[in-house]
């Protein structure tokens, strides 16, 4: 039988690039004249009283090695257990008429 592990803690987190993804909406939407109103629904609510939010999806892949803690109760000690690690997000920037792109959500697809 195989010694047994126990996962005892994950000492690390895989951070979003959240300014680099701001930036790279901004500059798409830059380049390609993105501007109000866009869509056909964005035309027939747009009024000069109301402010628009545009949104702009991308998926982003975040790379990195998570730290986790286990117990080995073969050994009776804790290991250290790099484990190199990949997640795709799917990342929702908004904005208003005069800012630019925000980061406002991001949902893993994993």
């Amino acid at each position: 039988m195989k010694p047994a592990r126990i996962l005892t803690a994950v000492k690390s987190q895989l951070r979003l690039p959240q300014s680099l993804l701001e930036d790279i909406v901004n500059h798409r939407t830059h380049t390609t004249r993105y501007n109000y109103p866009v869509s056909k629904i964005e035309k027939e609510f747009y009024c000069t009283d109301i402010d628009t939010i545009a949104t702009y999806t991308i998926q982003a892949c975040v790379k990195g090695t998570l730290v986790l803690e286990c117990y080995n109760n073969k050994l009776a000690a804790i290991e250290i257990v790099h484990v190199p690690v990949a997640s795709s997000f799917l990342v929702t920037c908004a904005k208003g008429r005069e800012e630019a792109f925000k980061v406002e959500f991001s949902s893993s697809l994993n």
